[in-house]
């Protein structure tokens, strides 16, 4: 990207995103510490999976994370070096990732008035979505047996359990929580399973019914006319 005539070498939609993702880091810098030195939070899937025999002690710490900080740091370092060399700067906030962060947000033009800073946004968004998987990894897709669904299709169940089933499906089942299946129902799609039943027995619907008709009509996003208007 060449200098522009405002002498920025950073359009202002970036220098906009930059600015936002400057004052994320300051959360993020203290999740990952947590994270660091409390596994238990942390998703078991692929390089955070710590495995270890019944009789180790989990480590103290978790690798993932603390390259995950490491790296974060090392960037905002080299961006509040290249600063303040280039603008004759002298650099007055605090060592930590947080101060180097708000460091830039507080220096932003001249941030954007360095050559080079281009560059920026790219390596301080991928350092900020490195630790966001760390701190919220994206959770594993169901992989369900076909064996598994048609078991599941003969039971019978109330609502509240026909929803937590969907959670385990998956998609297309994450919208099928109880308020979807009374709304099916108050739309005739479904009915509950005659009794005889105790008065105080929740109503049982069939779970392969319930499925099929959640498939067969679509939740139907509404519009911000609409929602006015609701």
């Amino acid at each position: 990207m060449t200098e522009n005539p405002n002498h920025l070498y950073i359009d202002r939609a970036d220098l906009r995103a930059l600015a936002d993702l400057l004052r994320e880091i300051p959360d993020l810098a203290e999740d990952l510490a947590i994270a660091r030195t409390r596994q238990s939070r942390l998703s078991s899937r692929g390089d955070y999976r710590m495995h270890r025999r019944p009789s180790e002690q989990p480590l103290p710490y978790n690798p993932a994370a603390a390259r995950a900080a490491e790296e974060m740091h090392a960037v905002l370092v080299s961006w509040v070096r290249l600063v303040c060399e280039q603008r004759a700067l002298e650099y007055s906030g605090a060592s930590s990732t947080s101060g180097l962060a708000r460091w830039l947000d507080r220096n932003l033009i001249a941030l954007a008035m360095t050559e080079g800073a281009d560059g920026a946004l790219g390596e301080i968004r991928t350092v900020c979505r490195a630790a966001l998987n760390i701190i919220c990894p994206p959770q594993a897709p169901v992989v369900l047996e076909q064996s598994e669904v048609e078991r599941a299709r003969r039971h019978r169940l109330n609502a509240s359990g026909i929803a937590a089933l969907a959670k385990e499906l998956g998609e297309p089942f994450r919208n099928l929580t109880v308020r979807r299946i009374q709304t099916l129902r108050d739309a005739g799609k479904i009915a509950p399973l005659p009794g005889p039943w105790a008065l105080d027995w929740p109503e049982l619907y069939a779970v392969g019914q319930v499925l099929d008709e959640h498939l067969a009509h679509p939740v139907r996003r509404r519009g911000r006319s609409e929602k006015r208007s609701a």
